[in-house]
């Protein structure tokens, strides 16, 4: 009984040293708000899709913004999940999921929308994120 128990203790000493490795990988990697702020917002213009997997109406939206981008994959549409990536929750001061961010070339936000839309009402928002 001894020997099973020193095994249980070991086995979890070693998942727990797993779940640490996880977590610091986690931090030292650059969510898609980052990367994005870095790399493109001022210098493209975008369409962000701010919400969450855990949310219905956001999981449609994924749905047609994949659909979307598998006939154009050169669409400016990027979905952040709030969950993942608190600095854009924050950032852009979301009240409300799913929340649509239309950025210009300055990365200045020219237009919000709350709510579900459709992918004729996604595409509008790529035209205007492109004429701003």
């Amino acid at each position: 009984m001894k020997k099973l128990l020193g095994l249980i203790f070991i086995a979890l000493l070693f998942l727990g040293c797993d779940n640490k490795d996880i977590a610091s990988q986690k931090e030292t990697q650059k969510s898609l708000f980052e990367t994005l702020k870095a790399e493109k917002m001022g210098k493209e213009s975008m369409v962000l899709e701010i919400g969450s997997s855990s949310c219905k109406t956001c999981v449609d939206m994924k749905k047609i913004i994949d659909d979307l981008k598998s006939k154009d994959a050169t669409l400016p549409i990027h979905i952040i999940d709030v969950y993942d990536d608190m600095n854009a929750f924050r950032h852009f001061n979301i009240q409300m999921i799913p929340t649509q961010v239309v950025l210009n070339t300055k990365g200045e936000e020219v237009y919000r929308h709350i709510g579900g839309l459709s992918g004729e009402e996604m595409l509008r928002l790529v035209e205007l994120s492109r004429k701003q």
